[in-house]
């Protein structure tokens, strides 16, 4: 215990937290501080490039073969997820089956602002993981949200209920859940650093790479707002009923690493997958899922991906993954 509470203080003092907590306190005191949102759309990209294009250079020297029982595993944790969020929170904390399914298709899917934390959290501490990670975060984005979907549409035709939202075709959630932004660049970073030339590749460094913790670190200030703005938002909020937004980061990443464990990734691929595991989306799930399901609240499964689950992972949850990973091994 005593060295999880030196891993969580020695996280609390890096850049990056504080960044995202001086983006809390803007919020509480009421600043006037904003961040304009071309350079909000600007620093987004260059974060997700900078990923992908890292993760394209490291797939060069890895075969598809030795990716596969991470893929599989992949896949799984994430439905596993889905319905693990779906049955907690709509047999113990009593949402309605409709905002159960919706929150489940947040916790089911992942973020990539947590997993880019823990990427940076294992450089820090000098720990090597598995080059391939970054195709795992886009493999883990889409199934889940997928198939919440779905159970939602089955549970409509149940009900005897006619679809009334035009934007709900499963056509339109695939586009969303694996063609949206954040996937798109990340992919499109992947592809980039597979292909590319490497004397390429130094001539876009100092911008895609040099840049990137200070504008990662930005970024983290701008979350910190949007998460507390997020939390002031939800009206009346009764924290009992919104456990869920702290447990589930918990029993997901302790899965997350025995599922590593068990496959045979070193002990930062499992916390990375603790990481993936243990988080939840909330940006591709966001936009897929007001479109197609509409009726959801979103003050619940926005403000609990984002408002909630977001900040402890920051905080708190990385370090009781990378604790736990440090039992296993």
């Amino acid at each position: 215990m005593n060295q999880m509470l030196e891993i969580a203080y020695a996280n609390l003092l890096s850049p990056m937290i504080l960044f995202f907590l001086i983006g809390i306190f803007a919020v509480v005191v009421n600043s006037d501080l904003k961040v304009p949102t071309a350079f909000y759309t600007g620093y987004t990209m260059i974060i997700l490039f900078t990923i992908g294009i890292k993760g394209g250079v490291e797939l060069r020297n890895v075969s598809l073969w030795e990716m596969v029982p991470s893929i599989i595993a992949a896949v799984i944790l994430s439905i596993f997820m889905l319905y693990m969020t779906y049955f907690l929170i709509q047999k113990l904390f009593s949402f309605s089956v409709i905002d159960s399914w919706a929150v489940a298709a947040h916790y089911g899917s992942v973020s990539a602002v947590t997993f880019i934390a823990g990427l940076a959290f294992l450089d820090k501490v000098g720990i090597y993981y598995e080059a391939y990670m970054s195709a795992i975060l886009v493999i883990m984005e889409g199934p889940a949200i997928i198939v919440a979907i779905i159970m939602y549409k089955l549970y409509l035709q149940k009900k005897g209920q006619e679809e009334i939202n035009p934007n709900a075709s499963m056509k339109h959630v695939v586009k969303e859940a694996f063609f949206g932004k954040s996937i798109f660049l990340l992919l499109g970073g992947i592809f980039i650093g597979f292909v590319a030339h490497e004397d390429g590749l130094l001539l876009i460094k100092p911008l895609f790479g040099d840049l990137f913790y200070g504008v990662l670190c930005i970024f983290l200030l701008h979350m910190g707002m949007i998460a507390t703005q997020s939390i002031k938002q939800m009206n009346n909020i009764n924290i009992a009923s919104f456990l869920f937004a702290f447990i589930l980061p918990v029993i997901g990443g302790t899965i997350g690493i025995v599922t590593g464990q068990l496959i045979g990734l070193s002990m930062g691929g499992a916390f990375i997958f603790a990481v993936l595991t243990g988080s939840a989306s909330y940006i591709a799930a966001p936009a897929a899922v007001a479109q197609a399901i509409p009726e959801a609240n979103s003050g619940i499964y926005l403000g609990s991906a984002l408002g909630l689950t977001l900040p402890f992972n920051l905080v708190f949850g990385i370090p009781y993954f990378y604790w736990v990973a440090t039992l296993f091994y």
